[in-house]
């Protein structure tokens, strides 16, 4: 009996075929496709095509954007089903901007060119180099295990020699939040039912912490480390009136390390084919053990190149020319790709059609599934002294809840929040109850590893901190889109939070090295609204960058008053190999303000040479200049900042603080430390390291 219900329970559980079709087209559609991929798409005995590719991958900062690598290749791609294939590059360039001014051919080209050539029978999509860059082809057989299928809108399509193709949507459902399966759409043609088009996501994003074997060894102060692609879409185009073989592939996505963003984008394009196919299709190999296979393939000869996944290889000789100037200068290049900036090569047409087309992907599918929990959350501060916590995470599918603790050991009080996330293709809300410590000005990053690291070993903390309980609600857009508009509503209960401990570094050897006091906040019951929108351009691959940012907040209950405050940056070249950046920021308020949200300047974001809160009132202005090498990859830097902050009917130009140093950038100024004096009263001297300068 126990055996029974056991049976019949799995029965209920396991995926059947007649339950992965929503409709009778859509299991015509798998069925003749599907019966199309095993006669026709393997039936490809050889194939020759030349590809281009390009790709761009940046860092998203609070200042600037920054390119840190780009790189454009073409080849001639000679593909063998039986026998060794070849690759012939006939243009490469690279470019890490972030630490070189110049152009360079890519190290690893030949290992890297044979992932241009494509199988067309794979039973997999590849999009991204290693296994966390493919999903299970919904075509494959037995993938109703794996997917749901819907029909969907009807096309024409139509060719340049006046011939027209009816085309038929198919919806595909991944039955479980997996990123090795997709949520996405193809379109196929009613002919020869041929795959016209695909567009789809994974299924959910790739996490470190969960799905790949090193995640245990990551400290967790970067983590979580995230990769989320915002689409892949592949353009086929038919040869010989035959075969449906890509002309146009494009991935848009961002990987998440802890605080920071690198958005990455690539392009590739198929032009000339020449196919060569059988009457049948070869019979499916049996699959061997990798290291088997990718023994046998390394035994042909030390000039062949060896691709190998599920125990599966493809071999390739690369061939290189010697001349590094004509590669790099090769005509048959795609151009450049600067993220953020749009080209000849995609259309507005193009883009508008694949925006309506994302918001039509199907959601994904409600799950549940805890990761590890992410231990190892650790910050430091003259409020909390060393506090320590620790995040768990439910992932429902079109929903997560994450809830984090943290415990203060000087000021033996706890921190905690709940959090309801929801992300679509275009947003990201978040729905959350918190008490928590919560930074005056959180712009200026009081709560982070630099902040942290500065008030144990330097002893100065530049945050002004308050207690904050109370439910927020934001929404920005997706990660994968351009961080241009954050919205807070929020209603909570403001409390005010002393100084509790002294002990740093150089508190230890001398006892008369004591912390600042903390603001004395005042009690306040607080209903608010706050947006941040920001925005900025490269004008070109070496030239400036232009950046601007609008922060408007307000709030009524104890206090009723409203802010906004503007900045403008800019970087530029000077010639002979220096560079200058600029900034500009003055803001204002109305009503009456509570000091927890008052105006601050002091410390490395705002007025360097000062303590944070040096300066604090209801308006402010400030500016800084610098002028340094233009070498990214190190930077020695002069500088300067002047700054006012006061009553907003008082505050004038006259008597600003003012102070002036010496800085040393690496990476374009993502890794910064500078040496500052302050040459108005409170006179003295500071140093400071932190992440994202101007230059």
């Amino acid at each position: 009996m126990l055996a029974l219900l056991a049976a019949v329970a799995f029965a209920l559980q396991t995926p059947t075929a007649s339950s992965a079709y929503l409709d009778p087209g859509a299991r015509e559609l798998v069925t003749r496709a599907r019966a199309r991929r095993l006669m026709v798409d393997r039936s490809v005995k050889a194939y020759d095509v030349t590809v281009r590719e390009r790709i761009g991958v940046g860092i998203r900062a609070l200042r600037r954007d920054r390119m840190v690598y780009r790189r454009e290749l073409a080849v001639h791609v000679s593909w063998r089903r039986d026998t060794i294939g070849d690759i012939r590059v006939i243009g490469a360039r690279e470019a890490i901007p972030i630490a070189l001014r110049h152009e360079q051919i890519p190290e690893d080209l030949a290992s890297d060119a044979p992932d241009l050539a494509f199988d067309p029978g794979n039973d997999r999509v590849r999009y991204a180099r290693g296994d966390s860059g493919e999903v299970r082809h919904p075509l494959a057989p037995g993938s109703e295990v794996d997917y749901r299928f819907a029909s969907g809108d009807t096309t024409d399509i139509t060719f340049p020699d006046g011939r027209t193709l009816r085309v038929y949507e198919l919806k595909v459902l991944p039955r479980r939040s997996d990123y090795r399966l997709m949520s996405g759409s193809l379109w196929i043609e009613g002919e020869g039912y041929g795959v016209v088009r695909l567009l789809f996501r994974p299924a959910r994003p790739f996490d470190m912490a969960t799905d790949a074997d090193s995640g245990d060894h990551v400290p967790g102060f970067i983590k979580p480390i995230r990769a989320e692609v915002r689409y892949v879409t592949i353009e086929y185009a038919q040869w010989s009136k035959r075969w449906w073989l890509p002309r146009e592939m494009a991935m848009d996505g961002v990987a998440t390390v802890a605080f920071a963003q690198v958005p990455i984008r690539f392009e590739r394009f198929y032009e000339d084919y020449e196919v060569v196919g059988d009457s049948a299709p070869p019979p499916e190999p049996e699959p061997a053990p990798r290291d088997s296979a990718r023994a046998r393939c390394e035994r042909l000869g030390k000039d062949v190149h060896c691709t190998c996944r599920r125990g599966r290889c493809r071999a390739f000789t690369v061939e290189i020319p010697s001349d590094s100037v004509a590669l790099m200068a090769s005509a048959e290049l795609p151009p450049r790709l600067i993220l953020g900036e749009t080209d000849s090569m995609v259309t507005e047409g193009e883009l508008r059609e694949l925006g309506q087309r994302l918001g039509a992907l199907p959601q994904a599918p409600w799950s549940f599934r805890v990761p590890h929990p992410s231990w190892g959350l650790l910050r430091y501060n003259r409020i909390e002294g060393l506090s320590l916590g620790g995040r768990v995470r439910a992932e429902l599918g079109r929903l997560s809840v994450r809830a984090t603790g943290r415990f203060g050991l000087a000021n033996v009080e706890p921190d905690a929040e709940l959090a309801i996330n929801r992300e679509t293709g275009t947003a990201r809300y978040r729905l959350a109850g918190y008490y928590r410590m919560a930074a005056a000005d959180p712009s200026t990053r009081p709560l982070s590893v630099g902040n942290s690291l500065a008030s144990f070993f330097l002893g100065r903390d530049d945050g002004e901190y308050f207690r904050a309980s109370g439910i927020e609600l934001t929404a920005a857009p997706a990660a994968t889109l351009t961080q241009n508009l954050e919205i807070r509503v929020y209603a909570e209960r403001q409390r005010t939070v002393s100084k509790v401990t002294d002990f740093s570094v150089p508190h230890a050897f001398d006892r008369d090295h004591r912390f600042r006091p903390n603001i004395i906040a005042q009690a306040a019951d607080q209903v608010g609204l706050a947006a941040t929108v920001r925005g900025s351009r490269r004008l070109g691959n070496d030239a400036a960058t232009l950046g601007a940012e609008l922060s408007l907040d307000g709030g009524t209950g104890s206090f009723s008053f409203g802010r906004a405050a503007l900045a403008l940056r800019a970087t530029a070249p000077l010639p002979p190999g220096m560079a200058i950046g600029l900034e500009a920021a003055g803001g204002t308020s109305a009503g009456r303000v509570p000091v927890q949200s008052r105006w601050f300047l002091g410390g490395p974001a705002t007025l360097r040479g000062y303590a944070g809160g040096t300066l604090s009132g209801e308006a402010f202005w400030r500016a800084r200049a610098e002028l340094a090498n233009a070498f990214p990859a190190f930077r020695v830097a002069l500088f300067t900042d002047v700054g006012r902050a006061g009553p907003r009917d008082r505050l004038s130009l006259a008597g600003p603080l003012w102070s002036a140093g010496l800085g040393v950038s690496a990476f374009d100024g993502l890794i910064r430390i500078d040496c500052s004096r302050a040459l108005r009263a409170p006179v003295g001297w500071r140093i400071d390291f932190y992440a994202d300068g101007i230059l």
